[in-house]
């Protein structure tokens, strides 16, 4: 019985807290231009802006994806055209130099902005042939 009990407070603890961050997010949106501005305790000041969920999902998220996702040496990456897989083997300012995954052929000059990566990090080292 006392199982039941805390199973329930849990629950209305959650829906209470689901009610006001809601009223929360409708107050901003309709009370706001910009964005809620609330000041710091050390004087800085801090934005809270509330999007809708498909800006969230369709724009605000994959912009975020987008500013965390470093190309490293070792990542295999694309540009769903003509290169398809490339793993990357030096990187040079804007250009890298890597190898085609398929069949191992090496290119040169190509622009990290046009490439997204599709794979973290793969074991680049090669093996010395045995003579």
């Amino acid at each position: 019985m006392e199982e039941w009990k805390r199973m329930l407070m849990k629950i209305i603890k959650g829906e209470i807290i689901n009610k006001i961050g809601c009223f929360i997010a409708r107050w901003i949106l309709h009370n706001c231009d910009d964005g809620l501005v609330i000041k710091r305790k050390g004087g800085a000041k801090q934005i809270i802006k509330v999007f809708s969920e498909p800006a969230y999902r369709n724009v605000i998220k994959p912009a975020i994806h987008k500013a965390t996702e470093v190309i490293k040496v070792g990542d295999v990456v694309t540009d769903n055209g003509y290169h398809d897989k490339v793993v990357v083997t030096c990187i040079d300012d804007d250009t890298f130099r890597g190898y085609y995954l398929a069949d191992g052929v090496v290119v040169a000059g190509l622009k990290l902005e046009k490439f997204e990566k599709i794979v973290g990090h793969i074991d680049v080292k090669v093996k010395k042939s045995k003579k």
